[in-house]
C-alpha cells in the first residue's frame, strides 16, 4: 500500500527524466531538494532495494511527452511506491511549481499533516536522591572571596550580600 501524500514516507527520492538538462536539477529543482532533501536517482534501482515495510514517494520531474512513461516504469519496479510527478513542458514553469511547492511545505503537492510532538522527557525515578541531594536541586552557591596573601578561597554567600564579580582577570595577570 502507497504512503498518503500528506505524510512524510521513510524515503522521498527525487527523479529527474534523462532526457532534461542538469539546469533542470540545479537550478529549477534547487530550492525543492535544499528544503526537503530528497534522494536524487538516475534510474528506478536503488528505489528496488528498499525492503516492502518501508514507505517510498518518488517525485518524477519529467515533461508531458514521457512523464506517464516514467510512472508506468516505477509501478513495474516498486509497486508500493507512490508516483509523485510534477509534469511541466518548460524549465520556468518547472521551477515556479517546485519552488512554490519548497515554500508551501508541500513537497508532494498536498499540505502535509502536523506531525506529533513528542511528549516531555519524564524522570524514570523522580524525587530520587542521590548522594544525599536531590537530582533537580540546585548545588549550593558560593561566592569566591580574597584571603590571606591574595589568594581567593570560596566561601558561603553572605545571605544579605549581592553577589559580585571576581575582581582582576580569569586567566591571570595583574
Amino acid at each position: 500500500m502507497p504512503p498518503p501524500p500528506n505524510q512524510q514516507p521513510n524515503f522521498h527520492f527525487l527523479f529527474i527524466a534523462p532526457n532534461l538538462g542538469a539546469e533542470w536539477f540545479f537550478d529549477a529543482s534547487r530550492q525543492y531538494w535544499e528544503r526537503f532533501r530528497p534522494t536524487v536517482i538516475s534510474d528506478f534501482e536503488l528505489a528496488r532495494l528498499i525492503p516492502p515495510q518501508f514507505s517510498v514517494i518518488v517525485t518524477v520531474i519529467a515533461r508531458r511527452d514521457n512523464a506517464a512513461r516514467w510512472g508506468v516504469l516505477l509501478s513495474q519496479v516498486l509497486p508500493d511506491a507512490l508516483f509523485d510527478p510534477v509534469v511541466r513542458d518548460f524549465f520556468e514553469d518547472m521551477r515556479i511549481a517546485l519552488n512554490d511547492r519548497a515554500a508551501l511545505n508541500q513537497p508532494f503537492g498536498v499540505p502535509m499533516l502536523p506531525t506529533p510532538t513528542p511528549p516531555p522527557y519524564i524522570s524514570p525515578t523522580p524525587g530520587a536522591v542521590v548522594g544525599g541531594v536531590e537530582p533537580t536541586a540546585a548545588p549550593p552557591t558560593v561566592v569566591p572571596t580574597r584571603g590571606p596573601a591574595g589568594f581567593v578561597t570560596l566561601a558561603p554567600p553572605d545571605a544579605g550580600a549581592p553577589v559580585q564579580p571576581t575582581p582582576g582577570p580569569v586567566t591571570g595577570g595583574g
